[in-house]
Parts: C-alpha cells; structure tokens; sequence
C-alpha cells in the first residue's frame, strides 16, 4: 500500500506523511535487506502539522516528536499513558477515581483531573480541544499521525498549553484506492484486543472510512483476604468504533466529518502497597461507565490567489458512572463515584492563512469554546452500627453536587513567517484569550447519618438511592444547626471568576546548511484559573437570601483572599534548537536547549477539613524555574539496523512556595527540615523542592535490526531500554518517614520512585507477499515495580503507590486487504 497514490487528498489533511515510520517504512527496510547497500539508505522524511502548516519535521522549529500508527503499534501505544519512556520529558501518571492519564511534559502538568480546572498539556484529535483529561484515554486506533510539543504553545494552541500539546490525527478517508487491515492481539492476563479498519470510495469525489478496536484484559491487584468478590482493579474494557467520510467536489474545496464513540467499562486503578505482589482489601470491586461520543469536522475552501479558508469544529458529550473503593482496611469502610457525572462541550474555530510557499506566510484565527459540566459525587462511609450511629466515622455520606460548573474561552490570534533569506526566517506570533468560569449552585454537602431503603444492602447499591430528593429531612446551612437526621452544607461554591491573557512567540531561524537548521524561539504560555470549594455559613441562623449573597460576594473577593479560584499560571520559556541530517542522510539528531520560568504555578492536592470533607485543594506555588535539554537521534546501522534514542535533563526546582504539607501540616518538617521558617510557623517553604514528575536525567534507546530468510520473508528483533532517575510524586519531596513520627513506623521513599531501568523486547516476522505479519512482545521484561504516583493515603501506617504495568506478554497478527 506504500506505492499507492494519495490522490485529490489535500495537503491540510496529510498532517504525517506514509513515509513516518510506517507500513512503507516496514516494506522499505524490508527491501533493504537484499536490494539496498548502505550508501543508498537514508531516514525517511516526516511530515507534521506543529505549525498549522504541513512541513517536515526536521524543518519544524519547534520541540516536537511524532508517531504514526506503525510506530505507536511497535511501542504497543493503547492509550496516551503508553507513549512513557518514548518521548522526552513526557511523564504519565494514572488517577484512581477517575481512571484518567495524568500527563506531565518538562515536569509541567496537573493532578486535577476534575471539572473544576484543566490539564497543562492541551490535548486535540483533529484539532479539537479538548478540556477533560479523560478524553485523552480514548482508544489511539487508525490514527494518521501522534505528535507531541513540548513547551507552552501560546499562539497556534494557545488553549492552556503552558506545559505542551499532544495532536491526534485519525487517518483520513482516501479517495482513489480501497484498502482494509485487521488486527488481532493475545497475551497474558486474558487480553483480547482487536482491531479492523475499511476505506470505501464510494465515488470520485466522496469516500467513508470506518475503523473500530476493542481491547480487554484482566487486572492485576489480587483481592486481599476477607475481600468482597467482583473485578480486580486495573482490568481493561475498551471499544471505540469511527466512522468518517471526505468529500472533495473540486480541487478547492473539501469536507471532512467524523462521529466517534468510545466507552471505557473498566475497574479503574487503585494504589497498593507493593508493585510485584499487588493486592488490596476491597470492600468495593471497581465499576466504571464511561462513554464519549463525539463529532468533528473540518472544511477548507482555497481561492484562486491560494488563500485558504477553514473551519474546524467539534461536540462532545461525555456520561460517567462509577464506584471506586477507598476504605484500605477492614475498619475502615469507604467507597466513593460518579453518581451522574455529564460533560458537553463545543469548539468553533475559522483559520484563515496564505500559500504555504509565499515569502510571507501569515495565518489569523478565531477560536470559541463551552462546556458546561453537570456532576453529583458521592462518598459513603457505612458501619456496622448504622441507626445506632456509634461509628468512628463522623460522617457516614458526603455528597457533592455541582449541577452547573462551566467555562467560555474566546481567543484571537495571528502568527506569520517572512523569509528574510533563503537561508534566513522570521517569525511572531500573538494570541489573546478570553476565560470565564462559573459555579452555579455548587454544594458539598456532608450527612451524620444516612438513611437506607429496607434491606438494601450495605455497598454500591446505594448510590443514587440515598433520598436525593429531600437530602434526609432537608438541608441545614451548617454543622452547627443539625437537626436530627438531617445534612448539612459544609461549603456553598457558587462563583463566576473571569481572566484575559495576551500571549506570544518569538522565533529566528537559520539553515547553516541544506540538512541543518538551527532556531531561537522566545515563547509565552497561560493556563486559566480554576475553580474551587467555596465558602461556608458560620452564622448561628436563620439562613437567609443575603447570607448567601455574602458567601458568594467572599468567593469572588480575590482582594479578601476568599476567592472559591485559583489564579492562572503563566510561563515564558526561552529555546535553543538545532535539527539536522549527517552521515549521507543515515543520522538525524534534534537537540533543544530551554529555560523556563513560571509565575503562579498551579498545584493541586486532597486534603480533608474539619468536618470529614474530602476536597482537592488549589494553591499558586509563587514562582519555578525549569532548565533543561533534550536529545533525539535515530541511526540507520549498517544495511538492516535502525538505532533510536532519545535523552532529557531537567533541572526543575520551586523558587517560591509557601503551604502547608497536604498529609501531615506543619509537621511535615519532620521529612525536610530546611522547609521551616520562623516568621510563619504554620506554612513550610517548599523553595528548592523538585518538581512533581521530573526527573532529573531520564532516557531511551531501541535498536531493530532486519535479517533476511532465503523464502523471501524476513525477521526483525527490536528492543527498547528506557531509563529514569528519581521522581517525586508530591512538592513537599518527602522521601523517607522517620522512626516514631506521629507513632508511625518507618517507611522508605513514600512519595518518591528511585532510579529504574525497563526493557522491552518483540520479534516481528514478515513473509515475502507482505499481506500479513505476526509479531511476539514482552513489556517490561524483568517485571520492574515502577511506581507512577503516590496513593491516595500516604499518611496512613503503610503507603501505597500507583504503579505502572508488570510484566506482559503476548503475541499479535496484522492481515491487509487491498
């Protein structure tokens, strides 16, 4: 399929050539065994769309690292989480009650993945934004192109990407040939996963392409004796199914159109003790409903004088349900889900820019975006003694009730490039932004007592079922004037804060030769405010209109400090790039040199207030400087061999940053001394801390090597090694718990994972028709123990940890149709 014509596919849609790393690059180095000497080799020539312009990566002046389906597939990619250890300074951790990738990239990100704020690295599947991180689980199936951009992009994706952006490409309808592909996986811990894909033209000027891909597997914590019986956590249920059609009437104008559903039915993750025999005591086997359904679209029409003019636009509704258990131990019974938790979102965005091969090249856009988030989230406490209410637990239900919590982003922007030479480019770039939140009617609302329908049992039944109408004989407006089986406000979140940026880039660029370019780019990024719990009543009654009048005026006094948001984050990074091919085109080597300063850093943890709520809390750290450099090669070796590697230092520290430690207060000292000050005896000083998710060196190398079989067929071993120093999972940069501290026993590195090294490994065999191929793998060959975050307890007598995969193995058939 590699020799067959794009056709009439414009080049707005090509956003990664067939040559990256794909099928044509498994049939080229195929070949290469007994038809190409070395001298005739070269890398192939990558295409992205970091610019919003088609252009080569190498000619790209931006830090970015791309993928095609081919090359997510040898990496086994499933979902965003996947791409660790392939792509500098990208770190994924994995959130437990949401089941969602946390992803952080040059130690920039959040651990929010809530309603209430937005990820740092902006996520997009054909140019659509999208503001839940739980998008970014999504299937990654048929896909054109993955491309990942690191550092804040605050013109063309300005929409909070001050850490970075990940672009999705579906592959696209193909209007002159028909083609189709399968795909069958099998491994240990009972995976199945399966993928097909078909493209139809149906004419010469309209074709449809449908790709669908389910993928299943068993979890891999064991139920802890006394545990109740059900799914294990970290059990896979994925499907997705696309369907798209590309109509093109004339050479200047083309539609595309894509719906797509996706639905996740898996346990979701939850932390244990050890990485190589994980087990948990589960009151609550894990349940998750989640489904996506999504629509995108683009049109571009290009005038005669090669102006074009597009539109790209999305809607997404998403629905969640789900139980999560929280209890850890037998005495203490907790589970905690999305009751009805709805997402609905809308983008609008009209591009207009000139000829890609004009001296000047310039690009405007306006860009519009709403969503609107409806969530009811409940955690339940019960006990043995349940009418009785002598429970150690002082509050048996908490609910959480946002029936209105949104955001409307509107932003301008404008960028060009002038060719002041042919050797010699100049490029700005601004965008303004518009943001404004709002909570409408937000409570959290906590409950001494919860009643129960008769016989109901005492588990996930519950949910939805806990008198939702009434709220157990009405709502008081706080703890204090509780009547007998009634709930209480603990917090009144309604609020409606609202910021403007102007954001932009600087860029020189210079070619030193044909096949080397060297860049400077000065770049601003900024991540919106975000919302938290609000205010609480303290009055002793009656509540009154204007007492809730006065509690929203204190969650918009930002002057007071009793703002219910967390100001944005801003950052500007300085970058050095050099990109370049040597060695007869047979070495390509992308280094970027950066510095980046950030102003009000967005940093989120749980905590629990005196009255048992169970919040996230938002806090600006003040300032963090993050220094660093990268490195990508890749090395045709020899005739058969391709060496790839990638390698990134981070020198990622807190300047500024005064709080509290979210587990253990002020006595979080205890773990860093140096964090004591004096003049404000309850606040520690976290300046000189590492950052969250950025270790300090970390790396990558793979080699594949093609060896030919007299049949014609071929083999190619491939082996990857990825390395990492340490990681912190907290600000605070506890490490070790000391002997006796708060009566506690020693525990070694409970927010932190040392240095590791992972190997993967696969054997991948190619007959000589080249319709088919089967391939073995083994992920995590030594069965390493690496933890991704911290659990949710880490105060407790033992920690416990997120981790990522042990050991898997299996095996893997592609079949192609033509």
């Amino acid at each position: 399929m590699a020799n067959k014509p794009v056709g009439k596919l414009k080049q707005s849609y090509i956003f990664i050539s067939a040559a990256m790393l794909s099928a044509a690059t498994t049939a080229a180095l195929a070949d290469s065994v007994t038809e190409q000497s070395i001298e005739s080799r070269g890398i192939e020539v990558i295409q992205v769309s970091a610019t919003r312009r088609v252009t080569t990566i190498r000619e790209t002046p931006l830090a970015v690292t791309a993928f095609d389906q081919n090359a997510l597939d040898d990496n086994h990619v499933l979902q965003l989480n996947d791409l660790q250890g392939t792509v500098p300074s990208l770190h994924i951790a994995q959130n437990g009650t949401q089941n969602t990738p946390m992803v952080y990239l040059r130690g920039i990100g959040s651990s929010d993945q809530t309603e209430s704020g937005d990820p740092a690295v902006a996520f997009h599947i054909d140019g659509v934004y999208s503001a839940r991180s739980q998008g970014a689980s999504a299937l990654m199936f048929d896909l054109e192109g993955a491309e990942i951009l690191r550092g804040p992009q605050g013109t063309l994706f300005g929409r909070n990407a001050t850490g970075g952006v990940v672009n999705l490409h579906t592959a696209k309808p193909q209007l002159d040939y028909f083609e189709a592909n399968t795909e069958l996986t099998v491994g240990n811990y009972d995976r199945r996963a399966l993928r097909a894909m078909v493209n139809l033209p149906l004419t010469d000027t309209l074709a449809i392409r449908v790709a669908a891909a389910t993928d299943k597997s068993d979890g891999y914590v064991a139920m802890a004796p006394g545990s109740a019986m059900g799914k294990k956590y970290g059990s896979t249920d994925l499907s997705a199914a696309r369907i798209s059609a590309l109509w093109q009437p004339t050479d200047n104008f083309d539609w595309f159109l894509s719906y797509e559903n996706f639905t996740d039915q898996g346990t979701g993750h939850i932390p244990t003790v050890s990485g190589s025999n994980r087990s948990a005591y589960i009151q609550e086997p894990g349940f998750n409903d989640f489904v996506i359904d999504s629509l995108r679209t683009r049109i571009n029409y290009t005038f005669d004088n090669g102006i074009m003019l597009s539109y790209i636009g999305g809607y997404t509704d998403s629905s969640r349900e789900s139980v999560w258990d929280r209890s850890w131990t037998p005495d203490r019974y907790e589970w905690g889900g999305c009751v009805e938790c709805t997402h609905e979102a809308t983008q609008h965005e009209f591009q207009i820019k000139n000829d890609d091969s004009a001296r000047l090249q310039w690009m405007i856009g306006l860009f519009y975006f709403k969503e609107n988030n409806s969530t009811h989230f409940d955690i339940v406490h019960p006990d043995a003694d349940w009418e009785g209410g002598n429970t150690p637990n002082p509050n048996l239900w908490s609910t959480y009730r946002q029936p209105d919590r949104g955001l409307k982003s509107n932003s301008i922007y404008a960028q060009s490039t002038y060719r002041v030479t042919d050797a010699f480019r100049v490029s700005l770039g601004l965008r303004y932004t518009e943001d404004k939140r709002w909570d409408i009617g937000g409570r959290n609302i906590m409950c001494p007592q919860a009643k129960r329908t008769e016989n109901l049992p005492l588990n996930s039944d519950y949910i939805g079922l806990l008198d939702p109408d009434n709220l157990l004989n009405g709502l008081a407006p706080n703890k204090q004037l509780v009547q007998p089986g009634q709930c209480w406000v603990d917090t009144y979140n309604d609020t409606s804060p609202s910021w403007d940026k102007t954001t932009g880039m600087a860029r020189l660029e210079w070619d030193l030769s044909p096949t080397v370019m060297v860049y400077t780019s000065y770049a601003t990024g900024f991540k919106s405010g975000t919302i938290q719990d609000g205010g609480s009543y303290t009055g002793s009654g009656p509540f009154t209109q204007a007492d809730l009048d006065a509690i929203i005026a204190g969650n918009n006094n930002e002057a007071a400090g009793t703002n219910a948001y967390v100001a944005p984050e801003e950052n500007t990074s300085i970058e050095l790039g050099l990109k370049g091919a040597f060695l007869d085109n047979t070495l390509q080597v992308f280094a970027a040199l950066f510095t980046t300063e950030y102003t009000d850093l967005q940093v989120t943890s749980n905590v629990t207030t005196d009255t048992g709520a169970d919040l996230l809390r938002k806090t600006n750290a003040g300032k963090a400087t993050i220094n660093g450099l990268e490195v990508e090669a890749k090395w045709l070796v020899g005739s058969n061999g391709e060496l790839n590697g990638s390698m990134a230092y981070l020198d990622a520290k807190y300047d500024e940053f005064l709080t509290t430690d979210s587990s253990y207060g002020a006595d979080g000292i205890a773990f860093n001394p140096s964090a004591g000050n004096p003049n404000l005896p309850n606040l520690l000083d976290f300046s000189g801390n590492r950052l969250v998710q950025a270790p300090e060196f970390s790396m990558s190398l793979s080699y594949a090597h093609f060896f030919a079989l007299s049949n014609g067929a071929s083999l190619r071993p491939r082996i990857r090694a990825s390395y990492s120093s340490e990681i912190w999972f907290d600000p605070a940069n506890r490490g070790d718990r000391p002997e006796g501290f708060r009566n506690l026993p020693y525990a070694a590195d409970i927010d932190r994972q040392g240095a590791y090294t992972k190997l993967d490994a696969s054997l991948l065999f190619m007959p000589s028709g080249g319709t088919w191929s089967l391939e073995a793998f083994v992920n995590n060959v030594t069965d390493r123990a690496i933890k991704t975050d911290q659990g949710r307890w880490n105060s407790n007598p033992v920690p416990n940890y997120m981790w990522q995969s042990p050991r898997t193995f299996g095996m893997r058939v592609k079949v192609s149709f033509d």
